[in-house]
């Protein structure tokens, strides 16, 4: 599934639709969230392997059955498709659409009375009824998810205990494949709001199997956490991130799958680095490097990305601890590993190349202070050959930093501009939102665009 955030445009006609209308009054939400698909143009399966169930369980929400009586499943569907809270009986959280205007209350016998408090309908249909009709000015700028409303970061921490079925194993390999492909289109919301519920499938899954398809399933549920890490890290909370890569390191050991073990670990040296634990996640990082014993054999792709990827990190953590010689060694190490790949990675989260490497001696010059060097590998890089989204977007957003650190705030708006306009989300989260700040208040002319921008982001 490749649409963008929101998967039903805020104009779209299905919002002001007659069927849409009486399915809010009638209290089905059911029926909203299957208008709501179908307008997408998602099949049953296609929004399974995002939201993590089976097309049946879906089927069955979408009829009205059980679990559309749970809040969070109404909840997490709701965000992940992109309708209001109250077209389906939930209190607004300040989602995409405009906050409804008062209404008075209509005359209390005009309402159905066989089912449901007076009261509850009245505010349930009067928030509906006003947001439906909400429509919005166009503008050349796509929606930020601050405008959308944030999926809550919290509910992947009790994924755990959610109610969940088993997913057969093409279900739980093709969810685990959307949630990363969502993440790689820079799509952050719709993995946040997927990922509580395809965790607790995961779980349930592997606690149902056996043998070779348990280890495949846990294996699986290890790259989910490093998903929802990597998720967490890019909406600034770093607790949760550390708390996720944690989980999936473990179930990668539970699953004795080495790739996935390497993987993992990668992924919890980066939210140590980020907690400040640079001594520790050096040697996590390069004690896993050893273990691949690149030297001593002829390395498949797929070890030479993991170790090629765990330099990078490694350059850029002895970067942030002050060691310019140990993050020129590891850059390079991680060089001459790219050069053996010769353009052909591997598929992974977190994917290698040389212009992987590019891209990491932008960030450890620019932490460095060199800005003059940072910024020279930033313009030796082919923006064609940057494989995603979410890639293109933090390319552009490091070599902002850079042109912000050189003095030179006018270059780096343009640069965030340009990673807005790549991947939007990549910009509407918390590190980027302070450097627009700080381009906002630079004695440095910056472009009339940036204030609007800052305005999306919630910059004030």
């Amino acid at each position: 599934m490749d649409a963008a955030t929101p998967l039903v445009a805020q104009t779209h006609a299905v919002w002001v639709s007659a069927e849409l209308r009486q399915a809010v009054h009638d209290e089905k939400p059911g029926t909203v969230l299957r208008l709501a698909r179908q307008a997408a143009g998602l099949t049953l399966e296609e929004l399974g392997r995002v939201y993590g169930s089976s097309a049946s369980t879906l089927s069955r929400i979408e009829r009205g059955q059980h679990p559309i009586d749970q809040v969070e499943v109404r909840r997490r569907l709701a965000c992940l498709l992109g309708v209001p809270a109250e077209f389906v009986g939930l209190s607004s959280t300040g989602g995409r659409h405009a906050a409804p205007t008062a209404q008075p209350d209509p005359d209390p016998a005009s309402l159905r009375k066989e089912d449901g408090d007076p009261m509850r309908r009245r505010t349930f249909l009067a928030g509906a009824g006003a947001a439906a009709l909400t429509t919005v000015a166009s503008s050349s700028l796509p929606a930020t998810a601050a405008e959308q409303g944030q999926p809550r970061l919290d509910q992947l921490l009790i994924s755990t205990h959610l109610p969940a079925e088993p997913l057969t194993i093409d279900q739980a390999t093709a969810s685990v494949r959307a949630a990363d492909r969502a993440y790689r289109d820079a799509r952050y919301s719709i993995v946040i709001a997927g990922l509580p519920a395809l965790i607790a499938g995961l779980h349930a899954t592997a606690a149902a199997s056996t043998g070779q398809i348990r280890d495949r399933v846990t294996a699986l549920l290890s790259h989910a956490y490093q998903v929802a890490s990597s998720a967490a890290t890019k909406h600034g909370d770093d607790a949760i991130a550390l708390t996720m890569a944690d989980r999936g390191r473990t179930a990668a050991v539970s699953s004795g799958d080495q790739a996935a073990i390497t993987a993992a670990t990668h992924v919890l040296a980066i939210t140590m680095r980020r907690d400040g634990h640079h001594t520790a996640a050096l040697d996590l990082l390069t004690g896993t490097a050893e273990q691949l014993d690149i030297l001593h054999a002829t390395p498949v792709p797929v070890t030479l990305a993991a170790y090629g990827n765990l330099m990078c990190t490694a350059a850029y953590t002895a970067a942030q601890a002050g060691n310019p010689g140990a993050a020129d060694t590891y850059i390079r190490e991680a060089g001459a590993a790219a050069d053996q790949l010769d353009n052909h990675p591997p598929a992974g989260l977190i994917p290698f190349t040389a212009t992987t490497v590019a891209m990491y001696r932008i960030s450890v010059h620019t932490t460095l202070g060199e800005t003059g060097t940072a910024l020279q590998h930033a313009a030796s890089i082919n923006p064609a050959l940057l494989p995603t989204p979410e890639r293109h977007g933090r390319y552009l957003v490091d070599t902002a930093r850079a042109w912000s650190a050189h003095g030179r705030a006018d270059k780096a708006a343009h640069a965030v501009l340009a990673a807005y306009r790549h991947a939007p989300q990549e910009v509407d989260r918390t590190s980027v939102r302070d450097l627009v700040t700080t381009l906002l208040h630079s004695p440095t002319p910056t472009p009339a665009a940036l204030r609007n921008l800052a305005t999306r982001i919630g910059v004030h």
